[in-house]
């Protein structure tokens, strides 16, 4: 979780429009508000 968070305070910083990621939308970094996070996790679809 620490390195997703490390992932999202980059991705604002920089300021992404959205954050691409493998990570299941059910994990918590699914739970921020301020970018737009995308799983393309295909266990998941």
């Amino acid at each position: 979780a620490a390195m997703d968070a490390l992932h999202v305070a980059a991705a604002l910083q920089i300021q992404a429009d959205e954050l691409i990621t493998t990570e299941k939308p059910t994990k918590p970094m699914h739970r921020v508000r301020e970018i737009q996070i995308v799983s393309i996790d295909i266990s998941f679809a």
